[in-house]
């Protein structure tokens, strides 16, 4: 919550990352210096964002407007500053079930009343539960203005939380984390965060389904009563509208909703990052081939190494050009890709390396994926490769915001951690600052760890794993252990 109205100054991209400024021709002979010399990039689109106006109500309430003159659609977002790390641990889910009851009835309507008045005016609502937050997001013509901000208001302040309905979505619900097993690449990635979230409220997003069934009606209730506040929330509006007069109008609807003492920490504590060599194999017997995993814990997004690791991440597996991809696939023909990703929450971040492989390949990849971290740790970064990931991240910028959905999406984080205008309209100036030295500063901070290894396969693979580690544990594809691999010992 923010104690007073402030607004972010509006920042233009410039066109060229410097460095690459100056002719970069390519020599007639010689294929290799040619695959080594990238071409010079075309100049940027400019992102010219909206301010962020933030305007307080008198129940702590904050509205957020980000003015779009002449678009047609308008989305409101209730933000609600909890998550599933906010979910008690023994109750894992709470948060998830709680806001999907948003919209299934009000103390007025029925479930199937809401769905029909959002049908009419042609909006769209959908429900998003993240490890810090949860958004309830109505997109609307903006014509339809008054009508979406009243059912929003109905939906938010009086939701029913029928029986009947409570057991239907959780059921809905675990049907579909069921089906994401079918995915071996989602089971890979929950046990990854799972291990690296051991003994931290963020462990709570990563169960499958079978804790649904301890989570009931009254649990979902209790999570909407404790943090479904105006002091906990913040109404983010983004289209053709005045700041002030939706500011105006979203107080009057809401003034009814009362503030409360919010009893939780601000954010939950930071993980402690994986000090030990740990491999995991989790039985997948419907995969086709082996899903690598490499990964550990990073900074936070407020982090002044942020944007360094950015450009980090990209030089070594954001594209098919980068690092990893060219190492593993091109030169060492050890996997069919691989790339790196990193996701980012308020208190840390997650960083990891994922290569699809053939089973016989499996120890080979996972090695060179190590050998890759430890190699940009130690050696320093070549200008051009910065440079040239730069070009690429800032291009790409505009492209992340011309979606509606993906629009409404980078304002609710920034909202809803409380970032900055570098994370919104100062983005590409950030990356533009980066450069060779802050790269490799980053990579020494952050790649000589000691990773979470995580394969998918068939059991018959794990045996694969043991060539080049001591001890692999093995899971279910639900997530859960079941014993220890030792050089031929189960245990």
């Amino acid at each position: 919550m923010r104690p007073s109205s402030r607004s972010f100054p509006l920042v233009i991209t410039v066109a060229l990352a410097g460095a690459l400024a100056g002719s970069l021709t390519v020599p007639a002979a010689a294929q290799g210096r040619f695959r080594r010399t990238p071409p010079i990039p075309d100049s940027f689109r400019e992102l010219k964002l909206p301010e962020i106006r933030s305007i307080p109500m008198d129940n702590g309430l904050t509205v957020a407007v980000t003015p779009l003159p002449g678009s047609p659609l308008l989305t409101l977002q209730v933000v609600i500053r909890a998550g599933e790390s906010d979910s008690p641990p023994d109750l894992p889910y709470a948060a998830t079930l709680a806001a999907r009851m948003i919209g299934a009835g009000t103390k007025e309507m029925s479930g199937n009343d809401v769905e029909n008045v959002v049908e009419s005016i042609g909006g769209d609502f959908s429900v998003t539960v993240s490890m810090d937050y949860t958004v309830l997001t109505l997109q609307v013509l903006s014509e339809y203005l008054d009508r979406a901000v009243e059912i929003l208001r109905l939906m938010v302040l009086e939701p029913e939380f029928g029986e009947l309905e409570f057991t239907s979505i959780r059921r809905v619900f675990f049907y579909e984390l069921q089906d994401r097993r079918k995915n071996p690449e989602f089971v890979g990635h929950r046990l990854l965060q799972r291990i690296l979230f051991q003994n931290n409220p963020y462990m709570t997003a990563t169960w499958g389904e079978d804790v649904l069934k301890y989570v009931t009606l009254k649990d979902a209730h209790a999570f909407y009563s404790r943090f479904y506040a105006p002091n906990n929330a913040v109404f983010v509006v983004s289209g053709d509208v005045d700041p002030t007069a939706i500011a105006r109008k979203i107080g009057q609807r809401f003034a009814a909703w009362a503030p409360r003492v919010i009893d939780r920490p601000a954010a939950p504590p930071a993980p402690t990052p994986n000090p030990k060599e740990r491999v995991c194999f989790i039985d997948h017997p419907g995969s086709e081939d082996a899903v690598v995993f490499v990964g550990n814990l990073v900074m936070p997004p407020t982090s002044p190494d942020y944007y360094p690791f950015l450009v980090l991440n990209q030089v070594l597996g954001g594209t098919m050009n980068s690092r990893l991809f060219m190492k593993l696939r091109e030169s060492k023909g050890l996997a069919y890709a691989a790339f790196s990703e990193a996701e980012f929450f308020r208190t840390c971040g997650v960083f990891w390396a994922k290569a699809r492989v053939t089973p016989e390949t499996i120890p080979a990849a996972v090695q060179e994926i190590i050998k890759e971290f430890k190699a940009f740790s130690s050696e320093k970064a070549a200008p051009v490769e910065i440079e040239e990931a730069k070009s690429f991240l800032i291009g790409q910028l505009p492209l992340k915001f011309e979606a509606p959905d993906r629009y409404a999406e980078r304002l609710a984080w920034v909202a809803a951690l409380g970032l900055d205008a570098g994370h919104w309209t100062r983005a590409s100036d950030n990356l533009m600052l980066v450069n060779a030295e802050k790269v490799i500063e980053a990579a020494q901070k952050y790649l000589p760890m000691t990773p979470v290894v995580v394969i998918v396969g068939k059991m018959e693979w794990a045996a694969a794993a043991l060539k080049d580690f001591d001890s692999v544990e093995i899971y279910d594809s639900t997530g859960a252990f079941r014993k220890i691999l030792r050089q031929g010992v189960d245990k």
